[in-house]
């Protein structure tokens, strides 16, 4: 008759557990962020390469702060009356062959202050896709190829299980296609704390870029008669007759809304103000693209989000950054 060693059945079936634990309980850092991304749209022929927001193009203009802002809020790099502007627009994802039909954006600006600068690094959706690290390391992970081949289904499934990937899915079925970046908004993400002149108060607000022409979206004829690579060539045209314009303006949280959670939209009205006008005025090439904005350089008056990425997308910019040179 078979004995059964009862202890070392509950042992085997404790120690089981706990391994299961600890791989559901991984921690994700910058390291695994940066390999996930390696893993997904590197290429081994070339280590350098750019692996996310890899299509993009450069620009150059001004920032200039509304008059007397500094009233009201804390910054004293909005001091000056025009501050010069590094600009960057780009596509998701990692190919730099990627056509310009796709949804994700993005922008990238450095503001040079005659002291300090500020880096902004938004995107053209209100909110993210993740809201751990857990969660950004798999939403990349699912879509790496196995054997050469995509899980699609295992994909499908995951989207649909996971509320942050679910819910982004939703969002981005509601935003259309832009045909230029002039009517193109972008969004801050994460929840910055801005310095009340008044009170010394650190508000939480979010940050949103709005285009002076406003947003529109490409019907589905006007975008089957565009090429891949319509958003360069347009804004050429666009800025050789005068700037493209946006209002930078923050957005201050409500007391009910979520300020560590980079997948929470913020619904109902909310008190905004325009803190300045971004005039991007000249068309300067590609060399930008190999170029790092880091969203942690911040000027004093604003301070860094608190929820779990914002650090962690700095340090994986850093490693990226450095694997390019």
């Amino acid at each position: 008759m078979l004995k059964i060693n009862i202890t070392k059945v509950l042992l085997i079936g404790i120690y089981s557990s706990t391994l299961l634990l600890q791989v559901q309980a991984k921690e994700y850092d910058a390291q695994d962020i940066a390999n996930v991304f390696y893993a997904l749209n590197g290429d081994a022929a070339n280590p350098h390469k750019k692996i996310n927001h890899a299509k993009g193009f450069c620009a150059l203009g001004e920032f200039k702060p509304v008059k007397n802002i500094t009233q009201t809020l804390q910054i004293p790099i909005l001091n000056q009356s025009s501050i010069p502007a590094q600009i960057r627009f780009s596509l998701g994802g990692g190919n730099p062959q990627a056509s310009d039909k796709s949804k994700p954006r993005g922008i990238a600006i450095k503001l040079e202050g005659k002291s300090e600068s500020w880096e902004l690094v938004m995107l053209n959706t209100e909110i993210n896709f993740a809201k751990n690290p857990k969660e950004f390391y798999e939403f990349f992970a699912m879509k790496v190829p196995k054997n050469g081949k995509l899980d699609t289904k295992n994909i499908q499934k995951r989207t649909q299980k996971v509320a942050s990937y679910r819910n982004f899915e939703a969002l981005l079925s509601t935003i259309g296609i832009t045909g230029s970046v002039a009517n193109t908004m972008y969004h801050s993400i994460h929840a910055f704390y801005f310095k009340d002149a008044k009170s010394g108060d650190m508000l939480p607000a979010r940050f949103k870029l709005v285009p002076l022409n406003g947003v529109s979206y490409l019907t589905d004829e006007e975008l089957q008669a565009r090429g891949d690579d319509f958003l360069e060539s347009d804004f050429k045209a666009k800025v050789a007759k005068k700037p493209i314009e946006y209002k930078l303006i923050v957005v201050f949280a409500n007391a009910n809304d979520t300020l560590n959670d980079t997948t929470a939209l913020w619904s109902g009205e909310h008190k905004e103000l325009a803190i300045g006008t971004l005039k991007v005025n000249k068309y300067n090439g590609i060399d930008c693209n190999g170029d790092v904005f880091m969203p942690g350089t911040l000027p004093q008056g604003i301070g860094e989000p608190k929820d779990p990425l914002f650090n962690l997308r700095d340090s994986t910019y850093a490693i990226t950054f450095s694997k390019r040179q």
